[in-house]
């Protein structure tokens, strides 16, 4: 017994009976303290050994040493039962040859870097990486439990080709919880029916841009849920047209698009100077502006659905002497839009979701089909 060894092992009721180092791996011969094992059937007890069969299983390394346990397989037969078992061990799971801590931290390594580099580190095949990140995922993915609030959004699988992929986030906890390898209508409605319904049921509701077929994959798949317009999408409608009118009225000054997209409680007294002499210059981008704010204000008061639409039903009187475009669009989503005040619900956590989807995909080359890569995304979110 080596108390040392022992206490840094952390097995419960196992002593390592020698330690032996060859070509810079650790070997441990362990033993077990317990003479009996617990009946997998009935639960009994059985001191009655029948055979033993040591094997070998690798286990996190020691001092930058590979480490090898040896770990005696001990079979019993219980008299109760009337048959043999072999006892369970709460270090590893039944047919592998890794301990659980290991295969975590496999897992984990994945993760932050690639299977390539986990697979040069470690010193074990892609295949037998690949195979221990795929079996932690599947024991430790969570699926839609409890999920009441969703954002469903998309991202580029490849930068620069339009190439899509839909992503639907849980908005409450900020976790991703599915990716689909497409983002046509039909694709996106038979992966998500593929949830039971009494799970989809109770999402409440969804928070979606303003592309045309999010809505009618909401009603088909969510039967109760609420579609939410992201504020944040609307805004970006009104200063992409508010910006627009900037250049019709050749205004380039430096820095005058950040000073007139910015919100107005945030600027600095010396930007609200030079703000007003920049409005000066158009009376036409003056009032635009002046209307942006507007309409950014009856996001930040505390309305009902009915008193968001009929403020937001005003500001499209007023502002359609200056805008056009954006008036078009808030009014064909006009009811999703002020549904916004119900809980004010955003798909700010999608946003979250989707720089840290970026950094994985930079960092997912060992990933070479999209089943993988979406296993990945899944995983990296699960914990």
């Amino acid at each position: 017994m080596d108390i040392q060894l022992d206490a840094l092992l952390k097995f419960p009721h196992v002593t390592v009976e020698s330690c032996a180092q060859q070509d810079n791996e650790v070997y441990l011969k362990l033993r077990f303290l317990n003479e009996e094992a617990r009946c997998l059937r009935c639960e009994k007890l059985s001191s009655e050994l029948h055979q033993n069969r040591p094997i070998l299983i690798r286990d996190l390394s020691i001092f930058g040493q590979v480490t090898y346990l040896k770990i005696p397989r001990r079979q019993f037969y219980c008299h109760d039962c009337q048959g043999y078992f072999t006892e369970s061990l709460t270090f590893m799971d039944a047919g592998r040859q890794y301990t659980r801590r290991y295969e975590e931290h496999l897992y984990q390594q994945v993760q932050l870097s690639s299977i390539e580099q986990v697979s040069r580190v470690e010193r074990l095949s892609f295949d037998r990486i690949e195979g221990i990140f795929k079996h932690q995922y599947a024991l430790k993915k969570t699926g839609w439990s409890g999920v009441k609030r969703l954002g469903i959004d998309e991202i580029s699988k490849r930068k620069g080709h339009q190439n899509f992929a839909t992503v639907i986030g849980n908005l409450e906890a900020g976790k991703l919880i599915e990716v689909i390898d497409s983002h046509q209508q039909e694709d996106i409605i038979e992966t998500l029916e593929q949830q039971p319904l009494e799970v989809r049921e109770q999402v409440e509701e969804v928070s979606v841009d303003m592309w045309g077929g999010f809505p009618k994959v909401i009603e088909k798949v969510f039967p109760n849920a609420v579609i939410v317009i992201d504020r944040f999408h609307v805004m970006k409608a009104v200063n992409t047209e508010l910006n627009k009118i900037r250049r019709q009225a050749s205004i380039f000054d430096r820095g005058s698009k950040f000073l007139l997209l910015k919100n107005g409680k945030d600027l600095t007294p010396e930007e609200i100077e030079r703000l007003e002499l920049l409005l000066q210059k158009s009376k036409r981008l003056a009032k635009a502006y002046e209307w942006k704010e507007e309409f950014r204000v009856i996001y930040e008061q505390s309305l009902t659905v009915e008193e968001g639409k009929h403020q937001i039903k005003e500001w499209l009187d007023k502002a359609q002497t200056v805008y056009s475009e954006a008036i078009t669009t808030i009014r064909n989503h006009l009811d999703g839009i002020s549904n916004y005040f119900r809980n004010r619900t955003t798909s700010g956590a999608m946003e979250g979701i989707n720089n840290r989807i970026k950094l994985i995909k930079r960092q997912a080359y060992g990933f070479v089909n999209f089943n993988n890569f979406r296993e990945r995304l899944l995983a990296c979110f699960s914990n």
